[in-house]
């Protein structure tokens, strides 16, 4: 200490560095809304036009799992077969190679695609699942060609904002796709003889790449090539067959091929406009709010040369989200430094107080420097983390100025007053300081999304307070040896605005408190450990939360028609749905709905299973006027009751991951049938508890089909095979996929299709086959299809779900508002009850918000063991001793009881945060134990009595711990009544806990002393 007070300039020196290489980070560092997730999943989709779930499931999936479930990395592999596709989401481990793999993934597609029906097209993987969306736009039209007519322009406009460092991709819904398309007629397919078969042969002839290889002459190598068509007019020039005359019979006299739109998957509208969704996609780690700036002025270039009958709305931009989020968190964050410095200077000095007070910015800009490196970003967590450690940080420097200034009083110069003041409390500040890390390090490794998004908030507290440690025992003691020094004669000493109330506080609780106390140590201990037993039972009275909903404008309502709903009436009863709520409620500023595919990932978790039956209407409200909440609570059950048919829920923005239904249980058994059939039973006595809402099966409703029953004697009499007459089929109702077709600027899909007059369906008397078993000399004969086929209706299950391979129905119960503390446990009952009903070979997987919660409070309750466990090692060293930490710990069950009192009063949830308040707890209130036990261990070579020790090291202590508690509690009192509904319950959690923590560590602690100093001294007699 001695040499640092000599070399004090370099100290003030290495501070300054230190304070512009944070300023320098700051400004580097990223800002966004919530911390990136990682989420490693690989999605897999396919298309199979036409194929019924089971037949998508038999030729798509079950070969791609079979393969994938093979491969190690992989944790869960989920799949859902549906009519005309399949998709399979692989979810790796968190400690994986996802590089490695997703590669190996690839392959596994490449193998199994080989062995897929003709019919099936190309799977496509995604694993880029990540992105944020930094903006979303609606582009709008009255009429739904004029958008459509924009496809060129989007081109371009993809290519410009893609081409902005930090985008990384364009979300474009809305949009159908082009695709050539061969028309062929039936007509004339008859009188020319031709098959459908042979013009694929041709059609495919003409599109295959024609690779024949190089030719060696005079010494030169010459590439060989064939000419290909590459214009689309010349398509229609490919030749078929010969008439009866030889006369070559192209696609034009069998048909056109013209340049079609693809079946839209979705069908967005806007405030009554047709609309284009423009969402987009940014790289991971990049600055939202700089790359909005550049995107805005992109995108007014582009729009600007748009017709005048286009308009482009802003829908969304995650800096607006930002900049609200962090003028919140900036204003909570400038009331607890000033609520802090206020709390300094009434407690300390003026320019202790100053002094102080700088080494809160200073440690917090020197604490931001590592953040960088571990993948820390600024977001509403790491800013939080920042106010929790505002009332921490002070602590160190409040305790090591106390002691400097309180040694200068007892008589030390400059030099001895510091070194001695630093020394007496070094251990300490260190043994505290480790104490705060031991507590929040071990929720870093706190697993899954939970623990990614929470992960800032641990790491800025520590290297936060660390910063503030250096800065106690560096920068302060330097300073204050300056100030002494330079003084040219004795003052006063100076004891803050408070000075006079802080001496009355030490002589009563020195003079009357602690006497009265440890007359009657057992007495007293016991009384308080009752008392704080019996306040702990209030944790029963307490509701818990996991995440609670944010405080935004956006309700999203995903609707689930009955299958078999077209695209069309989907989108109109949704309109329907959006002008009902419209027409009752005067609180909604702006809707969308989003007909098909859903919303992009702005608000809500994306539609699980999406199709021409499903859609989201996005609702913004007015929270001057009602909350997002009230809104859910008002209308959820009046939109169930006006579209009694569809499966309606309303939902909003969660502060925190997306959470798990109250109730899920996965049925898993080898007959689909059977399985629906023991799902449905099961759904229905979930809907028949009272508390219960609602209730869904991922399997969806019933999808009515045609089944087409082939007469399979005509068939052979005539050898005609079951494959041409579904190629008939096929071809004539969703027609033949026939690759690609390339002009040199781009790849569009080719599809070949026979009219047979029906627009929609299949209209069997015009489609024929022709019998193999003719005459020698005649013709062949011509069946009509509808004299080999039957015709009839029922109905099917319209998904077929699978978990790791295995055929599983997942049923989700949701319970009425008000009814959740009674519906969890029925509902365990009720699982129970289903699991043992179940036939032999069928079994019940529960999942679900009650499963995740008991995940998630074993892991917490193993990493609070570990805090404890590593607290009581620190202790243990400091003080040479095993029975010390004990007592010294005890605070921490104090201070649980007052978090678990302040829920209970403030009515705040036991949610995931304040769950972490509680844990985090731990190495904060046993600073003030810490501080308070030492000076009494030092006391006692002073000082005839451990009573005595322990009335004087109160009198000396009492100050620091009064102050350092007030500051933290200063600091996150804002949070409690400005702060968002995230954070409260964690920040009534630590006020409450320290409040109570302080009052009876002053108390308790010296009691606990004086009780354990006995035991040990009869041990020691005997």
């Amino acid at each position: 200490m001695k040499k640092l007070i000599e070399y004090r300039k370099m100290v003030w020196v290495l501070v300054a560095i230190l304070i512009f290489t944070g300023i320098f980070t700051y400004v580097q560092l990223p800002k966004r809304e919530i911390p990136e997730i990682n989420v490693n999943v690989a999605s897999i989709s396919t298309a199979f036009p036409g194929a019924n779930p089971e037949e998508v499931e038999r030729a798509v999936t079950n070969p791609l799992e079979e393969e994938l479930l093979s491969l190690d990395g992989i944790e869960e592999l989920t799949s859902s077969s549906t009519t005309g596709f399949g998709t399979v989401t692989a979810t790796l481990g968190s400690n994986v190679d996802t590089d490695k793999v997703n590669g190996e993934i690839q392959q596994v597609i490449a193998d199994v695609s080989r062995g897929f029906p003709d019919q099936v097209e190309e799977p496509t993987l995604n694993t880029d699942l990540s992105t944020s969306a930094v903006a979303s736009y609606h582009i709008l039209a009255e009429h739904q060609e004029d958008l459509t007519d924009l496809r060129s322009t989007l081109d371009e406009w993809e290519e410009q904002l893609t081409s902005i460092p930090g985008v990384d991709s364009l979300l474009i819904k809305g949009l159908p796709e082009q695709q050539v398309t061969f028309n062929l007629d039936n007509d004339a397919l008859e009188e020319y003889q031709i098959a459908a078969p042979q013009v694929i042969e041709a059609i495919n002839g003409e599109l295959s790449p024609a690779a024949i290889g190089t030719e060696q002459r005079d010494s030169t190598i010459y590439q060989l090539s064939f000419e290909k068509y590459s214009d689309l007019d010349q398509l229609e020039e490919i030749a078929v067959s010969t008439d009866e005359e030889g006369n070559p019979v192209s696609i034009s006299d069998l048909g056109e091929v013209t340049l079609e739109e693809q079946e839209v998957s979705d069908d967005i509208s806007y405030e009554g406009k047709n609309a284009l969704s423009l969402t987009v996609l940014a790289e991971k780690g990049v600055n939202i709010s700089s790359l909005q700036e550049n995107i805005t002025e992109e995108l007014s270039s582009l729009e600007s040369e748009l017709p005048s009958n286009i308009t482009v709305e802003q829908f969304y931009t995650q800096s607006t989200v930002i900049d609200e989020v962090y003028s919140n968190l900036i204003s909570s964050f400038a009331i607890s430094l000033l609520a802090v410095v206020v709390i300094m200077i009434l407690g300390l000095p003026l320019s202790s107080a100053i002094l102080v007070a700088f080494a809160i910015p200073i440690s917090i800009i020197i604490g931001l420097i590592p953040l960088p490196y571990i993948g820390v970003d600024l977001n509403q967590i790491s800013v939080i983390g920042i106010i929790i450690a505002i009332g921490i940080l002070v602590d160190d420097a409040i305790v090591i100025n106390d002691n400097i200034q309180r040694r200068f009083q007892l008589g030390d110069g400059p030099l001895e007053g510091t070194i001695n003041g630093v020394m007496e409390v070094r251990k300490s500040i260190i043994t505290s300081t480790l104490m705060i890390i031991f507590s929040f390090f071990p929720l870093t490794f706190i697993s899954g999304t939970n623990g990614e998004f929470i992960r800032a908030l641990p790491s800025v507290l520590i290297f936060t307070v660390i910063a503030s440690t250096f800065i106690s025992l560096t920068l302060i003691p330097t300073v204050q040896y300056t100030r002494k020094v330079s003084k040219k004669k004795k003052n006063n000493p100076k004891t803050g605005l408070l000075g006079n109330l802080f001496n009355g506080l030490e002589k009563g609780y020195a003079d009357r408190v602690l006497p009265a106390v440890t007359k009657k140590p057992i007495r007293t201990g016991v009384i308080g450990l009752v008392a704080c037993i019996l306040l702990s039972l209030l944790v029963l009275r307490i509701p818990f939360e996991f995440f609670p909903a944010a405080d935004r404008p956006e309700v999203t309502i995903s609707v689930e028609f009955p299958q078999g709903t077209t695209l069309e009436d989907s989108k109109e009863e949704l309109e329907n749905m959006e002008q009902f709520i419209l027409d009752n409620e005067d609180s909604v500023t702006e809707t969308a709905v989003y007909t098909g595919e859903g919303l992009p990932n702005l608000f809500s978790q994306p539609l699980s299973q999406a199709g021409d039956n499903t859609g989201q209407l996005l609702v913004r409200i007015d929270r001057e006027v009602t909350s997002a909440t009230e809104f859910i609570s008002e209308w959820e059950e009046p939109i169930r009751e006006e579209y009694a048919g569809a499966e309606i829920f309303l939902d909003t923005i969660v502060s925190g991951p997306p959470s798990s239904p109250p109730v899920e249980l996965k049925l898993q058994g080898p007959d689909i049938e059977e399985l629906a059939n023991q799902a449905e039973q099961a759904k229905s006595q979930f809907e028949e508890l009272s508390e219960t809402e609602i209730v869904t099966l991922d399997i969806g409703t019933l999808q009515p089909i045609v089944n087409y029953i082939p007469d399979r004697e005509l068939l052979a009499e005539n050898e005609i095979s079951v494959d041409t007459v579904t190629s008939q089929l096929q071809i004539a109702n969703t027609g033949v996929p026939l690759g690609t077709f390339d002009d040199g600027q781009e790849r569009l899909p080719v599809k070949i299709i026979v009219d047979d007059g029906e627009q929609d369906g299949i209209n069997l008397s015009e489609l024929s086959v022709t019998s193999s078993n003719g005459s020698n000399n005649g013709p062949p004969e011509i069946l009509q299809l509808d004299e080999v086929i039957d015709r009839e209706e029922s109905e099917q299950i319209g998904t077929i779900p699978h978990l790791d391979g295995e055929r599983t129905i997942t049923l989700e119960a949701y319970p009425k508002e008000g009814e959740e503390e009674n519906f969890t446990p029925k509902g365990e009952e009720l699982r129970e009850s289903i699991s043992e009903e179940l036939p032999e070979g069928y079994t019940v997987i529960e999942t679900g918000q009650s499963d995740a919660q008991s995940e998630f409070f074993v892991e917490v309750s193993k990493l609070f063991v570990i805090v404890l466990f590593l607290i009581y090692i620190t202790i243990a060293l400091q003080f040479n001793s095993l029975t010390m930490p004990l007592l010294i710990t005890s605070s921490v069950f104090i201070a649980i009881t007052g978090a678990i009192i302040g829920l209970f009063i403030s009515r705040e949830p036991l949610s995931f945060l304040a769950v972490l308040g509680i844990v985090s707890l731990s190495g904060v209130v046993v600073r003030n134990s810490v501080i308070l036990i030492e000076f009494i261990e030092q006391n006692k070579q002073n000082y005839s009595s451990t009573v005595e020790s322990v009335i004087e090291a109160g009198r000396a202590r009492i100050r620091p711990i009064v102050l350092t508690s007030l500051t933290s509690i200063a600091a996150l009192t804002p949070i409690i009544f400005t702060g968002d509904v995230l954070f409260r319950p964690l920040a009534v959690s630590i006020v409450f806990g320290l409040m109570f923590s302080s009052l009876l560590t002053l108390i308790l602690v010296p009691v606990f002393y004086i009780i354990l100093d006995r035991i040990r001294s009869k041990w020691a007699d005997n």
